[in-house]
């Protein structure tokens, strides 16, 4: 090989590629519903200059971005120099629309009878739920009030409507009332509070539209009670008020403050009221009355009445059983032709006699027990004197033997006090009489007073009262009566 043919490698020589400066940039990205701005920042290159807080606030101005933005976030992305990382630079706020006003019932909306369950989860078919007692000013329901809307922005400050709610719809029924703010449903008298097409009523007046049976339960009601049909056998119906029932009650128990009428009547049953008692019969039944006492006839049973015991409508007739008037007794017929047992009882001096009597008896019946007890308590003291002590039962039942023999006495002084109440009493009672406008037939037993007759022949037209002597017996009918 020649020398010209060798090929020396020389080094290239280095070229230098001149770079231009990249600035930093802000970048915001804005949502399409202009609720959101999204702030990052890119990082400068070759000696351009970095992004500052000025560039980012000049950026936000420049979009006109002014509602909720955040700048200590976007200080924060620079100091940090987070290059790349998106943060929330604005959020607008959404429109908040008002709730809708609701109304609140404190009673369940149903009238579904079911039995009642007690405590040990035994069912009670009888309680059916029929009845709901309420009294007047109770509050049933509370209305809450529709909220006003909040009213929105977005990230440029433009306001976004809010609609307000809506008030609750509801319906005053009978018997309650909306008070002047409008926020409660209250009563406005006391009675049966039903739900009654959308709204609660309150029945004053509970209205039974056929019979007390296993299909209503028994009746336990604040008002007057009306029942169309009859009371099935060992059901109740109660009233703070007064009951009527158009047909008739069979061995069941009837209860009122105030009047009971029975139209057809009652047979083996129980009815006590504390106003009049109406009956078209009574048949082997329990009434207690505080008022008078009315019924066609009276069989057997027991009848005590405060008031005047009156049987003078149809048949008029009383014959069996123990039937006691305070005020008067007027009868058609009293007894019957087979010498029926019939104790008729009149005024309140009789009731007291027979209060004074067992009082008496009772003071009787303490005294001795004081005077056993006194025994008891001084053969112990003897004891306790020659022995020096008693033994723990010993010395209990000489303390018990003193404080029962104590307690008796004001006891026994109790009742005495209570025997001369009644004396006095006694003493200013007036004169009575038991009208008997056709017939008084023997078997009939009377009392009035402390006085006792026994009626020993049929009579007609006849008062029984007291005579000049003091002594019951047959007066005059013409006597006033």
């Amino acid at each position: 090989m020649s020398e010209d043919n060798i090929v020396i490698n020389q080094p290239e020589e280095e070229v230098e590629i001149e770079r231009i400066p990249v600035n930093g940039t802000v970048v915001i990205n804005i949502s399409e519903d202009n609720m959101e701005a999204l702030l990052s920042i890119t990082e400068e290159r070759d000696g351009g200059d970095a992004v500052t807080y000025e560039d980012i606030t000049h950026e936000i101005d420049t979009r006109k971005i002014t509602h909720n933005v955040d700048l200590e976030a976007a200080r924060l992305l620079i100091e940090n120099k987070r290059y790349g990382k998106k943060i929330y630079l604005a959020k607008g706020s959404y429109a908040i629309n008002g709730k809708d006003g609701v109304i609140e019932y404190l009673y369940e909306t149903t009238n579904e009878l079911v039995p009642k369950k007690g405590k040990l989860g035994e069912v009670d078919y009888k309680d059916l739920g029929l009845v709901r007692n309420i009294t007047e000013e109770e509050l049933i329901a509370k209305i809450i009030p529709p909220g006003l809307g909040k009213p929105g922005a977005n990230i440029f400050g433009q306001m976004i409507p809010a609609s307000d709610g809506k008030p609750a719809k509801f319906t005053i029924g009978s018997g309650t009332a909306l008070n002047d703010s409008e926020t409660e449903i209250k009563t406005t008298v006391s009675g049966n509070l039903v739900w009654q097409k959308g709204c609660f009523v309150v029945e004053e007046t509970l209205v039974i539209k056929e019979n007390v049976d296993v299909s209503t339960g028994n009746i336990d009601f604040i008002g007057d009670v009306l029942v169309k049909g009859n009371v099935a056998e060992n059901f109740t119906v109660k009233s703070k008020k007064s009951v009527t029932v158009n047909g008739s009650v069979t061995s069941s128990t009837v209860i009122a403050d105030g009047d009971v009428n029975i139209n057809l009547g009652s047979i083996n049953s129980d009815i006590i009221s504390g106003g009049d008692v109406k009956l078209g019969f009574c048949e082997s039944s329990k009434v207690e009355c505080s008022g008078n006492f009315h019924s066609q006839s009276v069989i057997a049973g027991e009848v005590f009445c405060k008031g005047n015991f009156n049987a003078t409508q149809g048949r008029g007739v009383v014959f069996g059983g123990k039937h006691t008037a305070l005020s008067g007794f007027v009868a058609n017929n009293i007894g019957s032709e087979n010498y029926t047992k019939t104790q008729i009882t009149l005024g309140n001096s009789a009731v007291l006699t027979e209060e004074k009597l067992e009082l008496t008896n009772k003071i009787r019946d303490l005294e001795e027990r004081t005077k056993k007890l006194l025994q008891v308590a001084e053969v112990l003291q003897e004891q306790k004197k020659n022995t020096g002590a008693l033994s723990a039962d010993r010395e209990a039942m000489l303390t018990t033997a003193i404080r029962s023999r104590f307690t008796f006495q004001r006891e026994i002084k109790m009742l005495a006090g209570r025997i001369k109440e009644i004396e006095n009493e006694l003493d200013s009672a007036g004169e009575q009489y038991i009208v008997v406008h056709k017939n008084l037939w023997p078997g009939v037993t009377v009392r009035i007073g402390t006085e006792l007759l026994i009626v020993d022949r049929h009579l007609t037209k006849v008062l029984i009262g007291k005579d000049s002597d003091g002594h019951l017996a047959y007066l005059p009918f013409t006597k006033p009566g």
